[in-house]
């Protein structure tokens, strides 16, 4: 028996998208009240996760703002040792931040995948209600609106076949724009999980840097103990004999690199730039470049500053300021600039990073703006952490084997001009 020739034409049109609309509705809201409950469960679970961030991050201010007020104080045994605790305390607080971020973006991520499964299925349901309507129309216009007119017995079932048509236009209508709405919300929701996927990634990267940082800070606290035997005038013994030579060297890098400021080629480097690289790294800055006369730090080391120096706390990120290549790498030990890394930005500018806690790049390697290529640190003749950042003319730069290690030098050109 064929239903069709028993019904009026708009009576089995609003049948047939009453009845899938019920009993999808149905099967829905069952789904819908699990998926509240599942929503809510982890939207608590994340809330106190960066409630346990927030609480850490006070922490590990409260250890930095110790450590500031330290660096006034007499440079002794005792001093030294506080500074390093302070620090692996910091640096372990830090740690168990970066773990909680890593646990709280897991939960956001498996939110995300919820929310994404929930609007597919949505997605899904409306397609199928849209299709129902779009084959309503396909099997009813067979007929023909002339004869469905015609079969018409009054002139009210007219208007309510009329009225029918209406509303399945306007039912059409609201099911294509609930779709386009639908479909650019999952969009968005699929780009928001990409980026979670990426930082989480970032962030397991920086968990394992900065366990690496601890471990050289335990290490360096060690050495201390072995070499002064937990004794103040053999550390300062240590001390004096340390800074006589970091005294010596910077002069040597001063007379080198006077002499390589008068080789730079002014036509093989770009002009004053500014916003040409970005910012390294976050800080405050303690030294400007040129003489220190005029720099904001005197020091009877040196009387020409090569560069601006960046101070923040230990494990900081540095990123390069703008896409290059590792040209050189090297370790100074206690002296010079400690842990380095040299860029070349194929410009005709040439960038150096100093007393780096730890490198994440090496000689050869390919950086793109943005890249963290290290850690901030206190590494060679340094009197607290911080980022030493050198801008060179290409044509001068080179490195030189000494004792204590690798040497970079070059002819300097004013960081500011180009940040």
């Amino acid at each position: 028996m064929n239903l069709k020739s028993y019904l009026p034409y708009h009576f089995i049109i609003i049948l047939s998208i009453a009845l899938f609309s019920v009993s999808q509705t149905a099967v829905f809201a069952a789904d819908s009240q699990d998926y509240t409950q599942e929503l809510e469960k982890l939207e608590k679970q994340i809330q106190e996760k960066e409630a346990k961030i927030k609480e850490l991050e006070e922490k590990a201010a409260a250890y930095a703002k110790s450590l500031e007020e330290k660096k006034t104080q007499a440079n002794t045994l005792v001093n030294k040792i506080f500074v390093l605790d302070s620090q692996i305390s910091k640096l372990n607080t830090e740690i168990n931040s970066t773990e909680t971020r890593i646990d709280e973006t897991l939960l956001t991520i498996e939110k995300l995948t919820l929310e994404i499964n929930t609007k597919e299925s949505e997605t899904e349901i409306l397609k199928k209600r849209t299709a129902v309507i779009l084959k309503t129309i396909q099997d009813y216009d067979e007929v023909g609106l002339a004869e469905n007119l015609l079969s018409a017995k009054t002139f009210s079932e007219i208007f309510t076949m009329a009225e029918a048509m209406q509303t399945l236009q306007e039912e059409m209508q609201k099911k294509l724009e609930a779709l386009k709405i639908l479909k650019a919300a999952l969009n968005d929701k699929k780009q928001e999980f990409d980026l979670k996927r990426e930082s989480l990634e970032g962030l397991k990267d920086d968990l394992s840097y900065k366990k690496t940082i601890v471990g050289q800070e335990k290490a360096s606290k060690k050495e201390v103990l072995n070499v002064t035997k937990g004794q103040e005038k053999k550390f300062q013994a240590l001390l004096k004999e340390t800074e006589a030579q970091q005294k010596q060297i910077q002069q040597d890098i001063e007379a080198i690199e006077s002499k390589k400021r008068s080789l730079i080629d002014s036509s093989k480097t770009p002009g004053s730039q500014k916003g040409l690289f970005s910012w390294p790294a976050e800080g405050v800055i303690t030294q400007k470049y040129g003489p220190t006369s005029i720099t904001g730090f005197t020091n009877p080391v040196y009387s020409f500053h090569n560069g601006i120096d960046i101070a923040a706390s230990t494990g900081t990120p540095i990123k390069a300021p703008m896409d290059g290549k590792v040209v050189a790498s090297g370790t100074n030990g206690k002296y010079a600039y400690g842990n380095w890394i040299a860029i070349d930005h194929q410009n005709g500018l040439t960038t150096l990073y100093g007393h780096l806690s730890t490198k994440k790049v090496a000689t050869g390697a390919t950086v793109k703006k943005g890249q963290v290529i290290g850690y901030m640190g206190s590494t060679g003749f340094s009197t607290g952490p911080h980022l030493h950042f050198t801008v060179y003319a290409s044509n001068t730069f080179g490195t030189t084997q000494k004792w204590y290690g690798l040497l970079p030098s070059g002819g300097s050109l004013n960081p500011m001009n180009y940040l």
